[in-house]
């Protein structure tokens, strides 16, 4: 009970301060989060001009450096940077990376703990605070306008709509329309949603406070494993935890449909087996988002017919859901992740020892027809074929291999060089986990400083030839020591 009491603690770490509020339980987690991110910098943005570690930055920032939430469409790379005398390099890079390499500005993307908005978090110096949010302020007054706009056309069709459920003749008319009256209320909604979250971060200046930020990570592993957490924004993002309702539910307005344009929902079972849904969005004649749902046979993985929810009503949908999430495999009362591309899937699949929350050991997490269904599964070699489809493989190899090249980019050591840009899945003090994707091209850097391309095919040969190389030589030295 008396853990339950909230406290307040003042925390100074490595010369930082920070004021923290909650349980002793809650402000034990805040404390191993700050640890580990004292430790962070995003790779993909290593070798990016004024990127730096969230140490540093607290370090250079005069005072407690602030976390900005920057609307996401800052880092659309649609700046053509080719022939501009301020800039180096080619081709395009985003409005944000443009600003700061004008300005000559540090920053440091942290890992996004609410990666389903439409928000990047990043931590800025306080002395720039005032570029960053003059830019920010920018974008999000188009953003609101845009908003304010789609409002009132969402309440002007509403209105021609009621006009002619007045003047429908047939009850299969007016059934129609009503149909479509509910869906034009709920992209409204929706859409009034996102302006007045818009317009609350806009009063904020896009301030988001340490301690929200940290509340951002409630459902994901963050607060009780951060390492764990920290691998999954290098890989696939950090993993957060949905109930079914909470994020299958239909989608009416355009400002809530990812970038990608579809979405992947997925359960773990006891048995660590993992089943996914896939969502694709569309767009009908009216304006109005609808989705189809791409669900796969929990046995033989064959995708059964699509559903979607195009004219469906909340409470038709809901039994809908029952259906779609029974056909899948999966359990309603059970929470699921979500993924906002194929690739973080692929990339979580990779990681699915480490990166899945809550994962049950006793295979309570399933009924008893359906671990029936999935122990047959197991057995069947077409299963297996559904999660090769992604061509990536997982090896193991010793910690010391894995390593930055000279331009910072995580790489792997083979032979005499280093092949650039593997993907680390995990790693203790002895060894790393990496994936290579079969098909893909990656870079390698001889030790004459040359560089020439492998395929992963070539990779894997070579790291298979390695590991026969050394057991040989081990056996060599056993026979010598009898």
């Amino acid at each position: 009970m008396a853990d339950e009491i909230a406290q307040v603690v003042d925390l100074e770490y490595k010369g930082i301060y920070y004021l923290l509020k909650g349980t002793k339980a809650m402000i034990a987690a805040m404390v191993s989060g700050i640890k580990s991110l004292h430790k962070w910098n995003h790779e993909k943005w290593l070798n990016k001009p004024g990127s730096s570690s969230w140490q540093k930055i607290q370090e250079a920032s005069e005072g407690m450096a602030p976390i900005l939430e920057f609307p996401n469409e800052m880092f659309e790379p649609i700046i053509d940077i080719t022939n501009d005398p301020d800039i180096k390099g080619k081709g395009r890079i985003s409005p944000f990376e443009y600003y700061c390499q004008k300005n000559g500005l540090r920053y440091c993307i942290m890992p996004d703990l609410n990666p389903n908005d439409d928000y990047i978090p990043v931590a800025v110096l306080a002395q720039d605070f005032g570029i960053h949010d003059e830019q920010i302020k920018a974008y999000m007054r188009k953003r609101v306008e845009s908003e304010e706009a789609t409002d009132k056309s969402y309440e002007e069709k509403i209105s021609e709509a009621k006009d002619r459920l007045e003047d429908a003749e047939t009850p299969e008319k007016k059934e129609e329309i009503m149909k479509e009256l509910e869906a034009l209320e709920q992209g409204r909604n929706q859409n009034s949603e996102l302006l007045a979250e818009s317009k609350g971060k806009m009063e904020k200046n896009n301030v988001l406070d340490f301690a929200d930020y940290l509340k951002q990570a409630k459902d994901t592993e963050f607060l009780d494993n951060p390492d764990l957490a920290m691998l999954q924004a290098q890989t696939c993002g950090v993993v957060r935890e949905f109930m079914p309702e909470d994020c299958m539910y239909p989608i009416r307005d355009k400002g809530l449909v990812p970038e990608s344009n579809e979405l992947y929902y997925s359960q773990k079972t006891g048995d660590d087996t993992l089943l996914t849904v896939k969502r694709s969005f569309e767009t009908d004649e009216k304006g109005l988002v609808y989705s189809v749902y791409e669900v796969s046979d929990p046995v033989t993985g064959a995708k059964l017919e699509p559903i979607s929810d195009r004219g469906v009503t909340m409470a038709l949908w809901n039994e809908k859901l029952t259906g779609i999430l029974r056909d899948a495999g999966m359990m309603r009362d059970e929470p699921m992740t979500v993924m906002r591309s194929e690739d973080n899937l692929h990339d979580y699949i990779l990681g699915l020892d480490t990166n899945f929350t809550k994962a049950r050991e006793d295979g309570q997490g399933i009924s008893g027809e359906a671990q029936i269904v999935i122990d047959q599964a197991k057995k069947d070699t077409e299963q297996a074929s559904v999660y090769a489809r992604s061509f990536y493989s997982t090896v193991t190899v010793p910690a010391e291999s894995v390593m930055p090249s000279e331009k910072r980019i995580l790489s792997l050591e083979i032979d005499d060089g280093l092949v650039e840009g593997i993907s680390l899945v995990g790693m203790d003090s002895e060894n790393a986990k990496v994936s290579i994707r079969s098909d893909e091209k990656y870079s390698y850097i001889g030790s004459d400083g040359k560089e020439k391309i492998l395929t992963g095919d070539e990779i894997l040969k070579a790291l298979e030839g390695k590991a026969k190389g050394e057991s040989k030589d081990l056996a060599a030295t056993k026979n010598k020591a009898r």
